[in-house]
């Protein structure tokens, strides 16, 4: 009876702890947060917003160009 009562204590405590961390975020800030995993692919964040209709500003990460050294150069 108590291993009962204590977990809905714990299940009780988890629920206030969440909704007292989201209490303050809007609706656009959670959808925001939900999009940040498809951000850093611009063709995944292509097909994420097509397919929700919602907009997600997608980081395009470039790979730096290779240069050849030149003989004349001092790299520090």
């Amino acid at each position: 009876m108590i291993e009962i009562a204590l977990n809905c204590a714990a299940v009780i405590s988890l629920y206030c702890a969440i909704s007292w961390c989201l209490k303050h975020k809007t609706q656009s800030d959670i959808d925001e947060a939900s999009l940040i995993p498809f951000a850093d692919d611009p063709e995944v964040a292509r097909r994420v917003e097509r397919a929700t209709g919602k907009k997600i500003n997608a980081v395009q990460m470039s790979e730096p160009q290779s240069r050849k050294p030149d003989r004349y150069t001092l790299e520090l």
